[in-house]
């Protein structure tokens, strides 16, 4: 009866181990699965542990045992930890679900750029001159210090007719906004230069998307940066000393 003890009850235990995994991991869902949904592709980068989604414009990583994954250039954190189970990453269904929807919002903003780019070129195509300009714009968007504004600047064909458009992504929950659209036009070396207010975000954190479109043969190109504080890094009297108290 001792010897049957001493062999059962260790399988019995095993046993209730295994069915709680099980249990447990049937209110997670593997990363291989959401990528699927998701359509972003699944990458595991053995270096770090950790397991990629990536797709037009989101990239995610998620590591095993921590509860905070990355987002592009930001970090979020899950009340859930993902756990390493059967060779993939495992996580809860609320991380599933936002993951997916962090997909189709990137899919929509690359549909609402190019749906853009699109309505300016048919806008510009009637321009005189514009419809025999081909080559590449290459954009460059920057934080204007001291200002809610920002610095672009970049190259073009020679007196190309230049749309700088910005889009805001206020929240994962919404889809992103129409800030405003600037026209402008290269100079004979093709440079083009202007500052644009990011009004009316001034959401810190938030997405600000610049696109930069011309004629139907010129490609388009686009940037995108973070909503700062105008002078991020700088103190003052007033800061060091809340309430005016000195």
């Amino acid at each position: 009866m001792r010897l049957y003890r001493q062999v059962v009850f260790p399988i019995f235990c095993s046993l209730l181990s295994t069915l709680g995994v099980a249990a447990a991991a049937q209110q997670e869902v593997p990363l291989a699965t959401v990528a699927r949904q998701a359509h972003l592709e699944y990458t595991w980068l053995a270096a770090t542990r950790a397991v990629q989604l990536s797709g037009p414009g989101l990239v995610l990583v998620v590591r095993p045992g921590d509860s905070l994954y990355e987002v592009d250039d930001r970090v979020e954190v899950t009340t859930v930890t993902p756990r390493y189970i059967s060779n993939d990453i495992y996580v809860s269904t609320t991380l599933a679900t936002h993951i997916i929807h962090l997909a189709r919002q990137a899919e929509l903003a690359r549909e609402q750029e190019a749906e853009a780019a699109s309505r300016v070129s048919e806008e510009q195509q009637q321009q005189p001159g514009a419809a025999g300009l081909l080559g590449t714009i290459v954009l460059n968007a920057t934080p204007l210090q001291g200002a809610e504004a920002v610095l672009v600047t970049g190259q073009a064909p020679a007196s190309a007719p230049i749309r700088i458009t910005l889009l805001a992504t206020l929240s994962s929950e919404l889809p992103n906004v129409l800030l405003s659209r600037h026209d402008l036009t290269a100079g004979p070396d093709g440079k083009f230069q202007a500052i644009v207010p990011i009004a009316p975000d001034y959401m810190r954190d938030s997405f600000i998307h610049v696109l930069a479109t011309s004629s139907p043969g010129v490609i388009s190109a686009s940037a995108q940066l973070l909503v700062h504080q105008p002078n991020a890094g700088v103190t003052v009297p007033t800061d060091a000393f809340p309430g005016g108290i000195w």
